[in-house]
């Protein structure tokens, strides 16, 4: 009888050592203790490590606020990393922050490369949506939630698609892939209307998966330096000084793509929830101002990116004709969603039948010419085409 009790006593207080330990400790929306670094949990992390994640564990996210925006939910939220195991261990996740009515963009995407092909190469592509506006008429909220249904690769915050809630926009992308996609190691962060060369990025994430340790920030892509603040009312960048005081912005990374680690990307994130700051300028703020806080360096990929949607087309053009790689990996696509897809296509081939390296004096800059219009009047005529060189 008294082995019972003993044995009885013994189940009731594992019981309740164990409830102490299960319930003493707050988690994430996927279980995980929030204690603990993302990827950490079932090993016992390095002394280095410890030490230097010590400042990140002090700093929960809270994960219904956007930095200065409470009461954040998803419309359309989306497991996609944790649906299947085979996810789990990503090279990379795209995140493209995208406008909800570009629906034909998201569309020129997935046609130039599919989730499948980014999958095989150790990667996956998520867009990131704001709620419709009210002025918006030529979509609604059914055809997203449809989208949803056949591609699986949306989120969507509550907050109205505005040019000033693009920092809210952004800062949802990686606070996701930080909470979701923990697996993933680098996080490439992209507007929609930009042209990229995802076989050279996975080779580019590839080589530093080889060198870089766990513990340091990555944050890389084309770094702007002593960018001035406009004070020009007119400007569609104009800036008050109650907005931002100085009169020049911190170093940061161009929104159109850049390259950040999931610890980069948490500090980032947690930053933006310290305190009530905030500004509309998305990368800025992001790369820029809170990268400064952290005194996390940035690294320059300058001479990946080209302003001009120009370049690639004759990018396309070169690699038809005469095999030439492409000088650039990043650029815009003028407006072409078409553009999107012949770029990636046209690489693929180019990558498959080994593409040779541009001859000296056969630069882009030297060869690749575009039509040039001038309207003669804004309301009549015609244009006049006429040649000129790129710059």
């Amino acid at each position: 009888m008294r082995k019972f009790q003993r044995f009885l006593t013994s189940v009731v207080a594992f019981g309740v050592l164990y409830g102490v330990y299960r319930y003493s400790f707050r988690t994430d929306s996927e279980g995980n203790y929030l204690f603990l670094l993302p990827g950490e949990g079932g090993r016992s992390p390095s002394v280095a490590q410890q030490a230097d994640a010590s400042s990140e564990r002090e700093r929960v996210v809270d994960p219904f606020r956007l930095a200065n925006l409470t009461g954040f939910e998803y419309v359309i939220p989306n497991n996609i990393c944790k649906e299947n195991n085979s996810f789990s261990e990503l090279l990379g996740v795209i995140l493209v922050t995208s406008y909800v009515g570009h629906d034909e963009v998201r569309s020129a995407h997935r046609q130039a490369i599919s989730q499948q092909k980014l999958l095989s190469m150790g990667m996956l592509r998520i867009f990131s949506l704001g709620v419709i506006p009210p002025t918006e008429r030529l979509i609604q909220q059914v055809a997203i939630a449809a989208e949803q249904r056949l591609h699986g690769d949306l989120i969507q915050g509550n907050f109205v698609e505005a040019y000033r809630n693009l920092t809210y926009k952004h800062l949802m992308s990686l606070q996701w892939a930080t909470q979701h996609c923990r697996g993933a190691k680098y996080l490439l962060k992209m507007d929609d209307d930009i042209v990229f060369d995802p076989f050279y990025i996975q080779n580019y994430l590839s080589d530093l998966n080889q060198g870089e340790e766990q513990h340091t920030h990555l944050l890389a892509g084309y770094v702007f330096r002593s960018k001035k603040v406009i004070r020009l009312q007119a400007n569609k960048w104009y800036v008050s000084r109650d907005e931002f005081a100085a009169d020049v912005y911190p170093p940061y990374l161009s929104g159109w793509l850049y390259i950040a680690n999931q610890k980069t990307a948490r500090a980032l994130v947690a930053e933006s929830q310290a305190g009530s700051s905030f500004f509309w300028i998305d990368d800025t703020f992001i790369t820029g101002v809170l990268a400064q806080r952290l005194q996390i360096p940035l690294t320059a990929l300058n001479r990946w990116y080209s302003s001009n949607s120009e370049f690639l087309d004759c990018c396309i053009r070169d690699m038809k004709r005469y095999a030439y790689q492409c000088d650039y990996y990043v650029g815009p696509n003028g407006g072409n969603g078409k553009l999107i897809m012949e770029f990636i296509q046209e690489l693929e081939r180019c990558y498959d039948n080994a593409c040779y390296q541009r001859p000296p004096g056969k630069s882009l800059t030297a060869t690749c010419v575009a039509e040039y219009k001038q309207q003669i009047n804004p309301d009549h005529g015609t244009a006049m085409i006429s040649q000129m060189k790129l710059k």
